[in-house]
């Protein structure tokens, strides 16, 4: 195997994955990719080559997929471009390491007597997965481009409701395993590996026919607001009075909802500073048309730690309360050990302090319902998603993806939160600063949205669902839990039979 051009196919074909995600959605490049990497990791040698594939790999896939990074700190924290750029770099290197497990188990596999079928339709899918779950974790989590949310439309998706979304990326691994047996495997095993995948195709077909989850009481009339504040005004003072009128102005057009929705941040600063001229007068409306709301803006918990929350209020007829985000994104909403970086103030936009972590319930009783709650990133969390269940009968997330305007970004955080509905058999209203806004019912489809970009209001109805999905019961235990079998099986079956070799008992006594 000639390592270099080798390694520049492994990287080109994690490029290439990107492809296969929203806005692009070529879906089919999901198990093509994938494919490309098993094919040459199956040809591999060596640890090394291992290793330098699954990270050659890893750096194409995030230098494509999140390249939005360097929109946010080139145009919105005004960046000079090349440390914007060096920046991003930096990060995609970074993130990329993550992805040395993968080359480092499947070089044990490749040293273990396993057939080939064995490792493409077994290990190498695991091992695909378990990193991608460790990536979601490790130094609280990037769970972006998991190889799952590219089958958010096809029936592969229905066995979320059952493992999360990484169930969904074992299959779809395991299909890519499929593709590299028809070209490399017996005539047999290519046979069983036809077999296998008419019967994914068909067991996920028919999982969709089961429902996990029921409608309980009746559909909330909902109006999303989408206020469309470019992020380079969004927090410029004089910008705060039209920001608030806009809003206030939406508003008044949608009292006939049961719930209105304001997106992160709305208000760009601390809810009790605009308490008499904004919050009370939604509150006095708020009982005479039996409307709530809730607004994204910024909570300082004086019963707490001081400082800001990234939070959403709930303005109700009896009462106003208040859910602070509980994930905090590093780097953006704090910076850790950040009195020791002032000094690169002079090159790239520093925030004045870091937001604090929220803390508390993760519900909201609202528009007559309990409601699971989300800021951002949250959503991206299927796992944390899920806290609030079943009591929770809706999901509801604000966001404010205007610092990754005209990038990808918008629409993969889409198809993200999407995969949560039907992880958790539950609507889901996503209101958002610049789109994409939408309703999403519990089969993860979208019945309501508008064009990104543009000042609207989506209006619909989300009915609410109760009972619990086994994803909801069991998280990500449950797949993790049998991958790691998988992973681990070839050692037990190593051990057992090195321990009853007779041979081996007369070489060690």
């Amino acid at each position: 195997m000639k390592a270099v051009p080798t390694y520049w196919i492994a990287l080109l074909s994690g490029a290439a994955l990107t492809l296969a995600f929203a806005p692009f959605e070529w879906r089919i490049i999901s198990l093509l990719s994938p494919a490309v990497l098993f094919y040459l990791l199956q040809q591999a040698h060596t640890t090394r080559q291992h290793l330098f594939l699954s990270y050659s790999f890893a750096v194409g896939m995030f230098g494509t997929g999140a390249s939005w990074i360097f929109y946010s700190m080139y145009f919105f924290a005004h960046a000079h471009f090349l440390l914007a750029g060096g920046l991003t770099l930096l990060f995609v290197l970074f993130i990329a390491l993550l992805f040395l497990p993968l080359g480092f188990l499947t070089s044990r596999f490749q040293a273990c007597s396993c057939s080939l079928t064995a490792k493409l339709l077994l290990f190498y899918p695991a091992s695909w997965v378990l990193v991608e779950w460790f990536r979601g974790w490790f130094l609280t989590g990037f769970p972006w481009l998991y190889l799952g949310h590219t089958h958010i439309d096809n029936s592969l998706a229905n066995i979320a409701a059952i493992t999360g979304s990484l169930g969904v990326s074992y299959l779809s691994a395991l299909l890519s395993g499929v593709l590299v047996v028809l070209i490399l495997g017996s005539p047999k095993s290519r046979v069983y590996a036809l077999l296998l995948s008419v019967f994914i195709l068909a067991g996920s077909y028919f999982l969709g026919q089961i429902r996990w989850t029921q409608p309980t009481g009746k559909p909330v009339r909902v109006s999303l607001l989408q206020g469309n504040i470019p992020q380079e005004k969004k927090w410029q003072p004089e910008m705060l009075q039209p920001t608030l009128d806009l809003y206030q102005q939406l508003t008044n057009e949608n009292w006939d909802a049961d719930l209105i929705i304001w997106p992160e941040t709305a208000i760009p600063g601390y809810f009790r500073d605009h308490l008499d001229e904004v919050i009370l007068p939604l509150q006095a409306r708020s009982r005479e048309t039996q409307t709530d709301i809730l607004i994204g803006g910024f909570y300082y918990n004086e019963a707490g730690i001081p400082g800001s929350e990234n939070s959403i209020l709930a303005i109700t007829p009896e009462q106003r309360s208040i859910y602070s985000k509980q994930h905090l994104v590093p780097f953006s909403e704090y910076i850790p050990f950040l009195k020791y970086l002032r000094w690169l103030d002079q090159w790239i936009m520093l925030p004045y302090d870091s937001v604090k972590k929220g803390s508390g319930p993760t519900t909201l009783r609202i528009a007559g319902i309990t409601a699971q709650m989300s800021v951002c990133y949250e959503d991206a969390y299927g796992n944390e998603t899920i806290r609030g269940l079943p009591e929770a009968t809706m999901l509801i997330n604000v966001s404010n993806d205007g610092w990754f305007t005209g990038s990808i970004e918008p629409a993969q955080h889409m198809e993200i939160a999407r995969m949560r509905s039907i992880e958790t058999g539950r609507y889901l209203l996503r209101g958002t600063n610049i789109g994409i806004s939408a309703i999403v019912n519990e089969k993860g489809q979208i019945t309501a949205t508008a064009p990104a970009y543009t000042t609207t209001v989506i209006k619909g109805s989300a009915q609410p669902f109760s009972g619990a999905t086994p994803y909801v019961r069991m998280g990500n235990w449950l797949i993790i839990s049998l991958l790691s079998l998988v992973v681990l099986a070839p050692v037990f079956i190593r051990l057992t039979f090195h321990g009853h070799n007779p041979r081996n008992h007369r070489r060690n006594s």
